[in-house]
């Protein structure tokens, strides 16, 4: 307990308010008796509530070393008290009263108001009325904490069931299914730690031909990165005029958020498949290289570009890089919730296990990869929770 609480206590809160009393000239004899009968240690005299003195066992053994005298029982209580004893008022407080009976060895203190006695404070009683206090103090702040948790409780549940919905809405803003043709599959796995996340994908089809693959992922997760995801939505949708343009279609991106982010920032990928040729165009802003799983050869490669994360310079540049799908390449595309996922050891499940994974299954379906990489990296993880959005996208031509 603080010191400020034994500071409020005072001593009239704790005093015994009616002492048992006695008149100076009253025998020692009916002194020891009024003691004994009520059971304490002192009796204090007094002439008309003015205090003389207090009369405890202490002035009995004192006078007993002292005398030999065999009348002493009959002797007036005068004789043998201690005069003027020490007093407080009761505006004093808890730590005075205990402080002032340590300093001079006594156990009880009369109580003074006005010259007038109006109580006795003891230790023993000041011990247990100032316990008592503290359990009531103590009561008192477990009610105060268990309202109070109650209503955390209720918000944190409130606050969820906001989350909760607003993650429905933001998960309307992402693709009902990814596209399919013939000749192309696409699978997802979207995983955000919180019903509300920071990764973002979205596909884009012009003409039946092009077929645009965006994947994005902005700082943190929760609210604040589901707010950036979410403008990172509207950005890609303002650029409409520019699917079939990797390095444009960043620009354009990046110029609409700018400014917007604040610290908080942006990586993205975006990637055009020609289906008549084959040709796949692609771009970076400063996400995780995907990789190109050759059916040919069983090599994986990744499709590196350069360029700077979203929102940060407004005239950012992109390097747009291009390359020839073969059939049966596959294209895997990940947010570093997946690279930089933790093992119980503190390893990092890193680019290595991804693209070893691929090469072990790349000629099977892309929903087989996207499971498996999926399976593999909670296995790995456990028994540890997520701890970051993930979103894994692969796609197979032909």
């Amino acid at each position: 307990m603080s010191a400020s609480a034994s500071y409020v206590l005072s001593v009239g809160e704790v005093m015994v308010r009616h002492p048992i009393t006695v008149t100076p000239e009253a025998a020692v004899s009916e002194a020891i008796r009024r003691m004994a009968e009520h059971r304490v240690g002192a009796v204090l005299v007094t002439e008309q509530e003015r205090l003389l003195g207090i009369f405890t066992e202490r002035d009995v053994l004192r006078y007993l070393a002292g005398s030999s005298d065999s009348s002493w029982l009959t002797k007036p209580v005068r004789e043998l008290m201690t005069p003027n004893p020490w007093t407080v008022t009761p505006q004093s407080s808890w730590e005075q009263a205990r402080s002032l009976m340590e300093t001079v060895h006594v156990r009880h203190v009369p109580v003074v108001e006005a010259g007038r006695l109006v109580g006795l404070v003891t230790a023993r009683d000041l011990l247990d009325s100032y316990m008592e206090y503290l359990n009531r103090q103590v009561e008192l702040r477990t009610q105060e904490l268990r309202q109070a948790c109650r209503q955390l409780e209720e918000r944190d549940q409130e606050i969820r069931l906001s989350m909760t919905i607003a993650g429905r809405i933001q998960s309307r803003l992402l693709p009902q299914a990814p596209p399919n043709f013939p000749d192309l599959q696409v699978a997802v796995v979207y995983a955000p730690v919180d019903p509300l996340g920071g990764d973002y994908y979205n596909f884009a089809v012009s003409h039946d031909r092009f077929v645009g693959m965006l994947i994005a992922d902005a700082t943190g997760h929760s609210i604040p990165a589901a707010m950036i995801a979410i403008m990172t939505h509207t950005a890609f949708l303002s650029c409409a005029s520019q699917v079939t343009q990797p390095a444009a279609l960043l620009a354009q991106m990046n110029r609409y958020l700018h400014g917007l982010t604040e610290e908080h920032f942006v990586t993205a990928f975006y990637a055009v498949l020609d289906r008549q040729t084959g040709q796949l165009s692609y771009a970076s802003a400063g996400h995780p290289a995907p990789w190109l799983f050759r059916s040919q050869t069983g090599q994986c490669q990744r499709a590196e570009a350069r360029g700077l994360i979203l929102g940060v310079a407004a005239e950012a540049k992109y390097q747009e890089q291009s390359l020839t799908l073969e059939p049966g390449d596959r294209l895997l595309l990940v947010t570093d919730g997946v690279l930089e996922a933790r093992n119980a050891s503190n390893e990092f499940f890193g680019a290595a296990r991804v693209e070893q994974i691929l090469a072990e299954i790349g000629r099977s379906s892309p929903q087989n990869i996207v499971t498996t990489l999926a399976d593999t990296l909670r296995r790995f993880r456990e028994p540890l929770p997520q701890a970051d959005d993930m979103t894994i996208i692969a796609a197979g031509w032909r």
